[in-house]
């Protein structure tokens, strides 16, 4: 019967019989009153008794899809059956606009009349109208009719044009005409001046929440009762059907949250595939162009006059399809509505609509989302306006419309370093969101893309690889020997090979391709910080290294081709204990990676300086880094290799500071699996380390001796890289095998003497004392050695651990000092725990400032928080975050503390 956009099922109550509610009887639905339409049931039954006494009427019924106009006007037909009046009810349907007169048809058929001739035709003007009304009145012969002629806008337009003709006629016909049309396709107007005009409200939050619980019954909690007034947004045709489902499925129930919002979205979804084609054309613009596009673009994409624009849009208002803003209120109706297209014809309305866009200036992000929805298209703006708008999103963080806008302008024809830029760009942005998708595309720029001059766009590929830990080494080779590359080019690419971080294998046989080894004085920068890193960690020739690193830091960074070539070359002064210089190298690569903008490459710097920060001591600055990092580029994202490196930095950092439970949670949030490379061996170190110090050394020694094992294997034995003997030996020390660990401890001693700087040589001293203890003889010696060593080394925390051992073993008082004084600026928990343990006094850290004097002496002396808030005229979270700096800086827990931590640290003034 109903056409898509008739309301079948209104919203009603009560249980008077169908019958006498003039309805057909439906199995299982009872025929009862309309809810909240007392007015308008009031106003149409009066139009009833007024037709009967010969006073006829026009009436007009509106509101929007499902607001109950098919419901008010069976109800209108059933009283005037009632009143024993004569009675046309006509449902239209979209395909009654086919064919000329259709109402008029049925009309004729409810009154047993014979059709006129005139209806036989295609239509007619004003006399053929008039004689078709003529008709109509002598059929009824003077009885009085009610008309009600349902979702009119669906009629032909010789029907519309009849009805029209008829309205302007009301003495010569007694009829009442009631006419019901969806808001927004409702174009048809009488001509009667005095005609009354309905439009259908939403029901209130009340009446929706009455009829849940009429139809539902006990089923009707409050929440339900609440996503059926939020879902149905008061619309009688959405809240029956939902209540209809409820009742008779009740699998239903378990959607209950998201039912009357997802049937609302059904009946829009349905009503876009019967729109007018003018209506049809409109949303297709404002699904494709709703971001940047003004009106007059609009209109010129959609086909319509501008000044008819605006009515279009409210038109597409009233039936919920567009926003007051302009956009969808279903997003799916704008695929309904393309798709409703061929393919050939969507193609070509999107290329139409980004051209516009793109000619008249419209952000590239719009013209972009728009371009990502079209075939090649053959022009150079479309490469442009796709980049621009992926290095915008880029700028926002990572997300999929970065990726997509590029995978689309590597279909446009590219010459090839256009290819390869674009291929970068992918390839970096992936990193964030498809790892295994962004090295492909990366390794493409190496070795796939063909054409000389390609060198920065390869180099920066390899670097963005290296940086995440993902730098293959087949893929460099496959670059290596391209007959396309230049001779600097092939210098770095080999010294990446060689600092890639691969299996602990000689790689010259990889793939079965040879590759030459570094030049023993190489002349190339990216070759001498590589050849200087890989000597520094087999602990040979200081003098050595720091000559190739600072040749390497001696180029210019505006001519640098490989951050991290260039970082290796920090990392190999961080080894032979120039920090200072390393921390200045260290700080230029950084920056250097903010400019390009890369955050890859700018993780990979701060994860770096968070290790210098771990070899100097500085604890909270090595922890800000890695969050930074990590902030940048979850540690998921990283290739597990660097991932192993990075997670057990933090873990030491953590556990460094004194917070083993921390430390833990590092190497259990991000957990990885010690696979090949650099990267495993120190995460064996970390897990070891990290069991130590929850006084499990049975089982920390195996994963140090697997750490210890991959190392030797590469002849990596320098211990600054990781002190594993020493930390294994710890272990020995706690199973009773002191010898064992004697010997540890010993060729520890002698690697660093080997590598021979004061750090490496100082920290296996401090090493030996703290594993073996206060008993052993050698204890005081190897204390003494490592002050004397670490001092002025940088080292600083290693130095304060020493200083203050040195102290508990009987040194000089002024040791405790020192150590104090490092202590209270660098902020160790463990050493100022130490050093309170031997002082029996607090250690003031850094000194307090006058306003956390204040707050603390008020404290000590017993007033409340609130009450110092009032004294000192602050806030009271002023006055906490005060107390929480000072219970820091003093090395206290709290309150019960204070006094004695202040009048011991002379700060009680």
């Amino acid at each position: 019967m109903g056409s898509p956009g008739s309301e079948d099922a209104p919203a009603r109550t009560g249980r008077t019989p169908p019958e006498a509610a003039g309805v057909p009887p439906q199995r299982g639905v009872p025929g009862p009153r309309l809810v909240e339409r007392d007015e308008e049931s009031a106003l149409l039954a009066a139009l009833v008794h007024d037709v009967r006494e010969g006073r006829p009427a026009v009436v007009t019924v509106t509101g929007a899809p499902g607001a109950g106009r098919s419901a008010l006007l069976a109800s209108v037909a059933a009283t005037a059956r009632q009143a024993r009046l004569r009675v046309a009810h006509v449902p239209c349907c979209p395909s009654d606009g086919t064919r000329p007169f259709t109402v008029l048809h049925q009309v004729f058929t409810a009154l047993g009349s014979p059709l006129p001739a005139a209806a036989a035709g295609d239509g007619g003007g004003a006399r053929v109208l008039a004689g078709l009304c003529r008709e109509l009145a002598a059929a009824v012969d003077g009885r009085p009719l009610v008309l009600a002629v349902d979702d009119l806008h669906w009629a032909d337009a010789a029907s519309r044009a009849w009805l029209h003709a008829l309205s302007g006629l009301p003495r010569e016909v007694p009829v009442l005409l009631v006419v019901g049309q969806t808001g927004g396709l409702d174009t048809w107007r009488p001509r009667a001046a005095a005609a009354h005009a309905i439009r259908l409200r939403p029901l209130g939050d009340a009446a929706v929440a009455g009829l849940v619980r009429e139809r539902l019954g006990a089923a009707a909690d409050e929440r339900l009762v609440e996503h059926a007034v939020r879902g149905s947004g008061g619309n009688p045709a959405v809240l029956a059907e939902g209540l209809n489902r409820l009742r008779m499925e009740p699998g239903f129930a378990r959607e209950r949250a998201a039912l009357f919002t997802r049937i609302a979205g059904e009946r829009l979804l349905r009503l876009v595939d019967v729109l007018p084609a003018e209506l049809t054309a409109v949303l297709r613009a404002v699904a494709v162009c709703q971001d940047g596009f003004g009106p007059r673009l609009l209109a010129e994409l959609a086909g319509c006059p501008p000044e008819r624009l605006g009515g279009e849009l409210a038109r597409l208002r009233a039936l919920g399809l567009v926003t007051a803003d302009g956009g969808l209120t279903e997003p799916d109706a704008g695929q309904r509505v393309l798709g409703r297209m061929t393919g050939s014809e969507r193609d070509a309305f999107f290329t139409r609509a980004a051209k516009l866009g793109y000619e008249h200036g419209v952000a590239n992000a719009a013209v972009a989302a728009i371009l990502r929805r079209t075939r090649v298209i053959g022009e150079p703006w479309v490469v442009e306006v796709l980049c621009a708008a992926a290095r915008l999103g880029q700028g926002d963080g990572p997300d999929g419309q970065t990726t997509a806008s590029l995978k689309r302008a590597l279909r446009e024809p590219l010459a090839p370093a256009r290819r390869a830029a674009v291929l970068l760009d992918l390839g970096a942005a992936e990193l964030l969101l498809d790892q295994d998708a962004g090295d492909r595309h990366l390794a493409q720029v190496l070795s796939e893309v063909d054409g000389s001059g390609l060198g920065g766009h390869r180099l920066l590929a390899a670097d963005l690889l290296n940086a995440r830990g993902g730098l293959n080494e087949r893929t460099l080779i496959a670059a290596f020997r391209r007959p396309d590359v230049s001779a600097a080019e092939r210098a770095t690419l080999l010294a990446l090979y060689w600092l890639a971080d691969g299996d602990p294998q000689d790689r010259s046989t990889v793939g079965g391709y040879g590759m030459p080894p570094l030049p023993e004085r190489p002349s190339d920068p990216a070759q001498a910080a590589v050849a200087a890193v890989l000597l520094a960690r087999r602990g040979v020739r200081p003098a050595r290294v720091r000559g190739l690193a600072r040749a390497a830091l001696a180029q210019p960074m505006a001519e640098v081709t490989s951050l991290t070539a260039r970082a290796a070359a920090v990392r190999a002064l961080v080894l032979t204990g120039d920090l200072t210089e390393a921390e200045t190298h260290g700080e230029d690569v950084l920056a250097r990676a903010r400019r390009r903008r890369s955050r890859t490459l700018i993780a990979r710097a701060l994860a770096e300086r968070a290790e210098r920060h771990l070899a100097v001591g500085t604890l909270d600055a090595a922890a800000a880094d890695l969050a930074a990092a990590h902030e940048l580029v979850p540690p998921r994202h990283w290739h597990s290799m660097l991932r192993s490196r990075v997670i057990a930095t933090e873990a030491r950092v953590h556990l460094e500071a004194g917070r083993a439970d921390l430390a833990r949670q590092a190497l259990e949030r991000d957990a990885v699996e010690p696979g090949p490379g650099l990267g495993s061996a120190f995460l064996l170190y970390a897990q070891g380390a990290v069991l130590l110090g929850e006084d499990r050394p049975g089982e920390a020694l195996a994963p140090l001796r697997e750490c210890g094992r991959r190392l030797s294997a590469r002849g990596w034995e320098n211990p600054e890289v990781l002190p594993w003997r020493s930390a294994a030996a710890k272990c020995l020390v706690a199973a009773g095998e002191r010898e064992a660990a004697r010997l540890l401890l010993a060729e520890e001693l002698a690697a660093a003497t080997a590598w021979g700087t004061p750090a490496a040589v100082g920290g296996a001293h401090l090493a030996a004392a703290l594993t073996l203890g206060p008993g052993d003889p050698g204890h005081a010696g190897h204390l003494g050695q490592a002050v004397e060593l670490l001092r002025g080394s940088g080292s600083h925390l290693r130095h304060a651990t020493a200083l203050v051992e040195l102290a508990a073993a009987g040194g000089a008082a002024d040791h405790l000092a020192e150590a104090s004084t490092l202590a209270a600026r660098y902020r160790w928990r463990p050493i100022v725990g130490r050093l309170r343990e031997l002082t029996g006094r607090p250690v003031a850290e850094g000194g307090l400032s006058e306003a956390q004097r204040r707050v603390a002496k008020l404290a000590a002396a017993g007033t409340s928080n609130a009450g110092i808030a009032v004294e000192l005229a602050v806030t009271r979270r002023t006055v906490e975050l005060h107390l929480t700096n000072v219970y820091r800086k003093l090395g206290i827990d709290g309150r019960g503390q204070l006094a004695e931590a202040l009048a011991g640290s002379g700060e009680e003034g």
